[in-house]
């Protein structure tokens, strides 16, 4: 029938099962199987094409086959590939494939192709492996349960996975090697190695994926990523949360929400190293430039962002780390985001005094204040912290923070936008989370500034004038010593 067949065709199986299958289609066909049963073999001497070399499959479209359509097959493989793609315009609708001795479905050198409705698992290798390939769009599919990676895109461009299930994979979810502009958007992504490795990738945007319990880390960023746009995940109880582990350029992390990973020793490093939200790895370059802002980065049982004590201090932007004591590694140089509760109930967020135009939803994630319908409401259990209590009364600050962040910064010194930071002694003269590493000076002033404040309200500058006599008492103590 398929010999016969113009191109244009359908050919519509009946629903029954044929076994020892390996059918090569070289035209536009649409085959439907209705729930047909296909088994197919490992036998190359049934391929009967010079072209496809030592590879056995189910099904293989060549070149030819521009256009063609697979749709509603039970797909069993005992050969190398269930299916074979070496042509472009290709759709895989609503099919169940199972098996494959080197992967579930192989795109070599295809372009404009889609997967859609399809669950992909149980190969011995890659549930879908795309190759020198362009434009391939897999979307609402269940790839899970393979030896290796999910997905393995390599050498591909403007490869998409929307809306799909990727989970139960021994290696990575998805892993993207030499390829650009993927978009990873609105998947789930669970108990696999990696939930995503990136290696030598540009132009990568991660948005608005589960990415949770994942053996090792949710992200994991390898060898050199560039302008990767990882943004509005949630991450969550894998080892770590995302991993810098190469040269970062203008890779942008923000608005996403890091929480509760978990320390464990079933990885292969320390277990020191795991339960990180974000955390730099081993083989990091420090020449990097990144943007990490504007995460909620919540209950991660290790630090909240962490650095290896082989690199410099490492500089990050402004992220919120609620009122729990999620502390910070000493060698990191970060602004802590402090939370007002409004009037309106809102909890906005404050860089220092600066309003930032943000706020925390009822699903612990920022928003900007601006956008209307954001759900927001004040974190159910609020720190118990003096000075700080929520008071919505006259005479209070509103803070929900507790005291030892007040100052809303970690080492006394934050990244700024443009310039580079100014480092800090991480062992005599750094502002630890807590309020042991402060200096008596500044401690004296926060006590005196914050009990006056609280009777004559937060803009006053009578806190100031008290800081100027405290600061005049500490000098006149150093000038009669000196005459002594």
């Amino acid at each position: 029938m398929i010999d016969s067949a113009k191109s244009g065709d359908i050919i519509q199986f009946k629903n029954s099962t044929y076994n020892e299958i390996s059918l090569i289609i070289n035209k536009k066909l649409t085959l439907k199987g209705n729930g047909t049963t296909i088994i197919t073999n490992n036998s190359k001497g049934n391929n009967g094409n010079a072209n496809i070399g030592d590879n056995t499959f189910g099904f293989y479209f060549t070149k030819s086959a521009l256009g063609s359509q697979l749709i509603g097959f039970n797909i069993i493989s005992n050969s190398d590939y269930t299916v074979i793609v070496n042509s472009s315009s290709l759709t895989m609708n609503s099919n169940i494939i199972s098996g494959g001795q080197k992967g579930g479905v192989l795109f070599n050198n295809s372009k404009d192709s889609k997967i859609n409705n399809n669950n992909i698992s149980n190969s011995k290798s890659y549930g879908i492996n795309i190759i020198n390939s362009k434009n391939i769009n897999i979307t609402s599919s269940n790839i899970k349960n393979n030896n290796d990676s999910g997905i393995l895109i390599y050498k591909s461009l403007y490869v998409s996975i929307f809306n799909s299930s990727i989970f139960n994979n021994l290696k990575h979810g998805i892993e993207l090697i030499l390829s650009n502009n993927t978009k990873i958007i609105k998947n789930k992504i669970e108990n696999n190695y990696d939930g995503i490795f990136l290696s030598n990738t540009k132009l990568a945007n991660i948005t608005d994926n589960l990415i949770n319990d994942n053996k090792r880390n949710g992200i994991n960023l390898n060898d050199r990523t560039e302008k990767s746009y990882i943004v509005n995940n949630t991450i969550s109880k894998n080892a770590n949360g995302i991993q810098l582990n190469g040269k970062s350029v203008n890779d942008i992390i923000k608005f996403n929400l890091i929480k509760e990973q978990k320390q464990t020793a079933d990885t292969d490093v320390d277990m020191f190293e795991t339960g990180n939200g974000i955390v730099i790895g081993d083989n990091y370059d420090p020449s990097s430039s990144f943007t990490i802002e504007y995460n909620s980065i919540l209950n991660n049982e290790n630090f909240g962002i962490k650095n290896k004590p082989q690199f410099d201090e490492v500089s990050v932007g402004a992220n919120y780390f609620g009122d729990s004591g999620n502390h910070i590694c000493p060698r990191i140089l970060a602004s802590i985001l402090t939370a007002k509760l409004s009037a309106s109930g809102e909890v906005h967020l404050f860089d220092g005094k600066k309003q930032t135009g943000y706020v925390i939803g009822a699903d612990q994630r920022i928003y900007s204040a601006k956008k209307t319908g954001t759900p927001s409401k004040p974190p159910s259990k609020p720190q118990n912290t003096g000075s700080n209590n929520i008071n919505t009364g006259s005479g209070s600050n509103g803070n929900l923070n507790n005291a030892s962040i007040q100052n809303g910064t970690n080492n006394a010194k934050t990244q700024n936008n443009t310039n580079n930071p100014k480092k800090t002694n991480t062992t005599t003269n750094q502002y630890s989370v807590g309020d042991s590493g402060k200096p008596l000076l500044s401690k004296a002033y926060e006590v005196i500034s914050n009990q006056i404040a609280k009777a004559m309200g937060e803009n006053s500058i009578l806190p100031y004038l008290i800081l100027i006599i405290i600061a005049g008492i500490f000098g006149l103590g150093y000038l009669k010593k000196r005459k002594i």
